[in-house]
């Protein structure tokens, strides 16, 4: 990427704005839904994971809202209620709703206490993390396998799958729990503003993996740089191979460098700015 930097002036606009109109085609419908965040890294204070000061409560509160707001417009609601309940997945599927069942099947309890017991880990490691570790998530075993370790889809939100590959060790299933819920908070972003221009699946990632959109090209580089972060603070907890964190900035580097500004809006440009600090 040659210029990184948003084009029009910054705002702070995480208000309303019942006289918006929408942020493009795909990623989010925020200004339909009077709340915006123009500038993410400045409206947020940061990026989940990557700044301890990231207000990962505005965020939640402005994903109740666009929630709620696209449930009353379906029918599907009349009042608000208690703003806490669009926050679980079961809530969040219903006014995001797939074309396509999700592929998989419930996490063994064994299993589930393993990931439990990372998750304390990693906030006993990084308690400034804490709030974004407490996203209410429904896990899942990948189910048929298909090769892939862990997965999750803006078309489920807050529901990820691991592979039994995944617990392999502590140190694999963390990588993997932090690769999903990295995924996850940028997916909570998109549905508040929009990330891309676009939703052409055109790019191919720098793993070889093909047919990836701009806002997933953005959201595996964010992955790269939760993960360095993280190997920084639990080396010697959750032991990796000794390049791992400059394999992950190559990686991370490679998805900032085949990305088209054009294809991205000024808050997708706002956060790939950050992703290039932190890379």
């Amino acid at each position: 990427m040659t210029d990184l930097s948003p084009t029009t002036p910054a705002s702070s606009a995480s208000g309303t704005n019942p006289n918006g109109s929408s942020n493009g085609p795909s990623g989010g419908r925020a200004s339909d839904h009077g709340v915006a965040f123009a500038r993410p890294v400045t409206d947020l204070n940061g990026l989940p994971f990557l700044d301890d000061t990231f207000a990962a409560t505005r965020l939640q509160e402005a994903v109740v809202a666009v929630r709620y707001l696209t449930a009353r417009r379906a029918g599907l609601a009349t009042e608000l209620g208690d703003p806490g309940q669009w926050l679980a997945p079961a809530q969040a599927a219903l006014v995001t709703p797939a074309h396509q069942p999700l592929p998989a099947i419930a996490l063994h309890p064994a299993l589930r206490d393993q990931v439990t017991a990372v998750l304390e880990q990693i906030t006993q490691l990084v308690p400034a993390w804490e709030p974004v570790l407490r996203l209410p998530i429904r896990w899942a075993l990948l189910y048929p396998r298909n090769g892939a370790i862990s997965s999750s889809t803006r078309a489920w939100p807050q529901h990820i799958r691991l592979d039994l590959d995944a617990f392999a060790s502590p140190a694999q299933l963390a990588e993997q729990i932090l690769h999903e819920l990295a995924h996850q908070w940028l997916y909570l972003i998109q549905e508040v503003r929009a990330l891309q221009r676009r939703d052409e699946r055109c790019y191919v990632l720098p793993s070889g993996t093909a047919q990836r959109s701009p806002g997933e090209v953005l959201g595996a580089a964010h992955v790269a740089a939760v993960l360095i972060g993280f190997h920084r603070a639990a080396a010697r907890q959750f032991p990796q191979p000794c390049d791992r964190a400059g394999q992950l900035r190559a990686y991370g580097r490679g998805c900032l460098k085949v990305l088209r500004p054009a294809d991205l809006t000024d808050a997708g440009l706002d956060i790939a700015h950050r992703l290039k600090e932190a890379l």
